[in-house]
């Protein structure tokens, strides 16, 4: 076994874990821009959005 690859007990690793990430959604910036002037809110959270892309006003 190499030594230099080995975790060490109680360290961090760097990096994206592939089992811990899921895919919400993606939209385009333009979707993202077309949302923020049709409700002429510069200050639109989008993240809230973009899994389904549906908008409303609350």
């Amino acid at each position: 076994m190499d030594h230099a690859d080995a975790d060490l007990p109680g360290g961090f690793k760097f990096g994206i874990n592939p089992g811990l990430v899921k895919h919400e959604g993606t939209q385009s910036v333009l979707w993202g821009e077309e949302v923020r002037e049709r409700f002429n809110a510069p200050e639109l959270n989008l993240a809230r959005y973009i899994k389904d892309g549906i908008v409303s006003r609350r």
